[in-house]
């Protein structure tokens, strides 16, 4: 056994982990900072589903150390066993002994394995971010499919069927909901995405429950995935993508709060109610919405970095204007040129949660003029209170400056931007890059109309 001292020990080294140790580093550069992580090559989470196809191997998919080692971090491969809170040590499995002043818990999230039978079979699988695990997927198991179900037609699996299908397997999704990726989205947006799918040979089953998984003729191998009242599936590989859950094993032995969603317990600077000492950030920590403050299961990459730079910067005296104010649920992908994004709160969401809403929408190039090469047309739908006006969410369709154009409406949530605010803001405009008119104008544009048409009725005066 050997000992160890460090002034902060963060368990985990994925988006939270790392962003807090980088964070960590800068804002405190006297203090020694190490990232445990059980893995000596990690990969980009974000990344995975697109190891089967666009980018053709995991090595492409390979989550860089230079900028925590760059910022006076260290790394260590290694696992933990049990902490000890009043003595601030942490024991790992290989008896070693680390001691400890401040400690952040990133240690993510496990799959949701439903309790359905047959998810023992072989050829059953879901996505871990082990690199191990997916190499093992991607050259052994990946080649041997000719026919995959994907159960869930979330983020993860719309994804890795559109990623899959690229190399000629034949692909179908079976979603329990009546549209996919109908807990992210409102159904214009869910049918614009099933029919992209459909366009490109993905066999998409709605409104079906899978009963069970059955064994093929040897027994051993899934061979049908049998759905409620409709024949079976037959099928060689099944991929559950459902969700996951925040992993907390560690942090329950250790005695911390879980709340109700099953989150470690944080407040507004991602410290444990416990131990002021102890953070937790990333999959394995609560959150709550921006809005409501409800359970918020936005478990992404980027709410991950989030947490992980606001813990990096209260290790060790809080900075007020470095707190987490809720979960804004920003999230983007694309299908083969659809790119799809959503920030905030959905018109059905709001309408749910009981605001009065008022909502706005454009359509246009997002080059000018049209004719411009590479031109895509841009769909943005935003959402605002309607009595204070400020913005609560919004969705975009369109091609590659989706992305951007989420992340701006994602900024506005949390600045408390109101309508007249964005109606009036100022905006670079360059034919090949933009926009002649920036979407997000032209659609709160459009949402004041209807506001003020209401407010101030033209009144004819010809007669």
């Amino acid at each position: 056994m050997m000992e160890h001292t460090t002034d902060i020990l963060i368990v985990g080294g994925g988006p939270a982990g790392m962003m807090t140790g980088i964070t960590a580093a800068q804002f405190s550069p006297h203090k020694k900072v190490l990232v445990l992580r059980p893995e000596t090559d990690a990969v980009i989470p974000c990344g995975i589903p697109y190891i089967f196809g666009t980018l053709g191997g995991t090595e492409e998919d390979m989550a860089g150390r230079a900028p925590l080692l760059a910022a006076g971090g260290q790394l260590q491969v290694g696992k933990v066993a049990s902490i000890d809170r009043n003595a601030r040590t942490a024991t790992l499995e290989n008896g070693d002994l680390i001691h400890w002043e401040r400690l952040v818990l990133a240690t993510g999230a496990e799959n949701f394995i439903p309790p359905i039978p047959g998810t023992h079979l072989e050829g059953v699988f879901s996505i871990h971010k082990d690199y191990d695990y997916l190499d093992k997927l991607f050259s052994t198991l990946i080649p041997q499919i000719k026919k995959l179900a994907i159960i869930g037609g979330g983020f993860i699996g719309v994804e890795f069927a559109d990623e899959i299908r690229k190399r000629g397997i034949e692909v179908h999704i079976v979603e329990m909901l009546p549209h996919l990726m109908q807990a992210a989205f409102d159904l214009d947006a869910c049918t614009a995405v099933e029919k992209q799918l459909s366009a490109h040979g993905v066999h998409i089953h709605t409104g079906c429950k899978v009963e069970a998984l059955l064994a093929g003729a040897d027994g051993k191998r899934v061979g049908k995935v049998q759905i409620a009242g409709q024949d079976s599936l037959e099928v060689d590989a099944v991929l559950i993508a459902i969700g996951t859950r925040p992993q907390v094993d560690l942090a329950r032995a250790m005695g911390l709060t879980l709340s109700r969603s099953g989150g470690v317990w944080v407040d507004a600077f991602q410290r444990t109610r416990e131990d002021p000492h102890i953070f937790a950030v990333g999959d394995c920590a609560h959150k709550q919405d921006f809005f409501t403050r409800k359970a918020n299961h936005a478990m992404i990459a980027s709410q991950a970095a989030a947490e992980g730079r606001i813990a990096g910067m209260n290790l060790y005296g809080l900075r007020q204007l470095r707190s987490n104010a809720g979960s804004v649920s920003v999230y983007a992908s694309e299908i083969d040129g659809l790119a799809f994004g959503v920030a905030g709160l959905t018109q059905h969401q709001a309408e749910q949660e009981g605001f009065p809403i008022l909502s706005g929408e454009a359509r246009l190039p997002d080059h000018h003029p049209a004719s411009m090469p590479n031109t895509t047309e841009i769909f943005c739908r935003v959402i605002f209170a309607a009595d204070s006006l400020q913005i609560l969410g919004g969705q975009v369709l369109g091609g590659a400056t989706t992305g951007e154009l989420v992340n701006t409406i994602g900024l506005a949530i949390q600045m408390h931007a109101t309508a007249p605010d964005l109606v009036s803001m100022q905006f670079g405009s360059q034919p090949r890059l933009t926009p002649s008119l920036h979407p997000l104008v032209a659609a709160t544009g459009d949402a004041l109309q209807r506001h003020y048409a209401l407010l101030h009725p033209c009144v004819d005066d010809s007669q």
